[in-house]
């Protein structure tokens, strides 16, 4: 394969990509192409492991376990071919997926909902603390029934007089 005709066959991904009508055609036609070698590579790869499995050596265990387990070992390789060959499928499923995610209008309404949401946060947050400065500040001074004046200055010793004996927890 040419230089060529791999930046021929980038632009004719990407450009399927950007017409809707396309993309679920690219999508099928290159996860088909991709599962069709993942089955042809696991056929191959039962062939040659029960051939393999049948070729005896000397000095192999009996009951067949040395050729089973050297087949296998053969065959792996192309097992491991076959699973790239799915992942590789799987992840043409999240690149559509990760086109449509990045369309100007689907960026643009998840910006104004990350927007709202921080200002919703901060206006909860305000409250928050606007309610908790205000009940501070009544426990702190209140206006007593005694005559006292509503925040008027206190010291530590009106908290702990004779009326108000608080001790550790």
């Amino acid at each position: 394969m040419t230089s060529k005709d791999i930046a021929t066959r980038v632009t004719t991904g990407v450009q399927a990509l950007a017409v809707p009508g396309q993309r679920e055609g690219w999508q099928a036609q290159h996860r088909g192409s991709l599962l069709t070698d993942a089955q042809t590579y696991d056929a191959l790869a039962d062939a040659l492991q029960a051939d393999l499995k049948t070729r005896r050596v000397d000095g192999d265990l009996p009951w067949g376990l040395s050729a089973a387990s050297r087949a296998r070992k053969r065959v792996k390789p192309l097992r491991e071919a076959a699973r790239a060959m799915r992942k590789a499928a799987k992840s043409i499923n999240a690149t559509v997926a990760a086109y449509e995610e990045t369309t100007p209008d689907m960026v643009l309404k998840r910006r104004e909902d990350k927007a709202l949401k921080k200002a919703m946060r901060k206006q909860q947050i305000g409250a928050v603390a606007h309610n908790s400065t205000q009940q501070t500040l009544q426990r702190l001074a209140p206006g007593g029934g005694d005559g006292e004046q509503a925040g008027a200055p206190r010291l530590l010793g009106d908290f702990f007089g004779p009326n108000n004996q608080q001790r550790g927890a």
